[in-house]
């Protein structure tokens, strides 16, 4: 405490002063105290490929400049009187090796009363060393499978492609949210489709979600026995997902109807060819439609004539004069070339 009766002498030195703290004067009282203090090397660990930080036992992203992560670290095993008030620290580094930073730091307080100021050093040295996450995204550890299938099909390239860059999404988005086994481990290319293995079930499981949403996919999983950790049981899981067995362009047989496919997943949705009307069914109900031709088979006929009801065009491989119904969607004018197809020696007109 401070004592402010006047001619008062220091016990220590000997020497006057008005304000004694502890019974002490200023100089002595400042002598007595530690203010702050530092290990001379304070250490810290960075995984060399992702970057994250080492904090005890956990992984933590590195989302800050790198010399504010140093600081950080210099902060953290920075030791403070906790008799001082109004800490200010001021940190200046200095590095000629890109894995070794030395430290002047100067801390300022408020002691009793007093001000106070203590300078100290350090060196600030990096070690590497891979995370969980890295070692086991190198060791091929993975938690899921994901099978990219179709129903009743082979799933083409480009149907494949865009699962991948659907997995892919989740992936990264998943890894930002902070799930660090978020990650591909491996692509399998096989004769039925793609298999995809995953560092995370919960994205697996995301993944696959979205292709429901997105693609009208179906999916089933089944769990395999991996090992045991803790004594409990663990489960990689293989998802099973299947591509609507339509995709668009088929063209399918609806009972006498055919059909156009737009789009397929829970519900089916298309052109009627001969009336040109929209159709639409639940995908469930068309386990007996089958494929009957692809707009892939197209080809170029003439309009030769137009009634209100009725359309006549020249049939693309005899060149005779066929009069067929006219859909609803034809907009088309006499002498123009339409895409038709032939099915079953019937000529349909295809929406442009």
């Amino acid at each position: 405490m401070i004592n402010t009766m006047n001619d008062m002498l220091c016990p220590v030195c000997g020497r006057s002063t008005d304000n004694q703290i502890d019974g002490r004067c200023r100089d002595c009282f400042l002598k007595t105290i530690t203010l702050a203090s530092i290990p001379l090397v304070v250490r810290t660990i960075i995984c060399p490929v992702c970057a994250d930080v080492k904090k005890g036992k956990r992984w933590d992203k590195l989302d800050k400049d790198f010399e504010e992560l140093i600081h950080d670290v210099i902060v953290q095993a920075l030791k403070i009187n906790p008799q001082a008030h109004d800490v200010s620290t001021s940190i200046t580094l200095t590095t000629t090796n890109p894995a070794i930073y030395r430290a002047q730091i100067t801390v300022t307080a408020d002691v009793k009363g007093v001000k106070a100021e203590s300078q100290l050093v350090t060196e600030v040295r990096i070690s590497k060393e891979t995370c969980d996450a890295c070692s086991r995204m190198a060791g091929g550890y993975y938690e899921a499978v994901i099978q990219i299938r179709a129903e009743r099909r082979f799933p083409d390239k480009d149907e494949q492609q865009q699962m991948l860059e659907l997995v892919g999404e989740v992936v990264e988005r998943q890894y930002l949210r902070g799930d660090k086994l978020s990650f591909i481990t491996n692509i399998q290319e096989l004769p039925e489709g793609t298999d995809v293995y995953l560092g995370s079930n919960n994205t697996a499981r995301q993944a696959v979600r979205t292709a429901v949403e997105r693609f009208g996919c179906r999916y089933s999983e089944s769990p395999s026995l991996a090992g045991k950790k803790d004594g409990k049981d663990i489960y990689r899981i293989t998802y099973s997902l299947r591509l609507p067995r339509l995709v668009p362009g088929d063209i399918i047989r609806v009972g006498e109807d055919m059909v156009l496919v737009r789009r397929s997943g829970k519900m089916t949705t298309g052109i009627n060819l001969e009336s040109g009307l929209e159709f639409s069914e639940h995908t469930d109900n068309l386990k007996d439609s089958h494929k009957v031709s692809g707009v892939e088979e197209a080809g170029n006929a003439v309009v030769v004539s137009m009634e209100q009801d009725t359309v006549q065009v020249m049939h693309p491989s005899s060149f005779k004069q066929v009069t067929i119904k006219k859909p609803a969607h034809f907009t088309g004018t006499a002498g123009e070339d339409v895409r038709v197809i032939l099915i079953e020696d019937r000529i349909f007109i295809l929406p442009s």
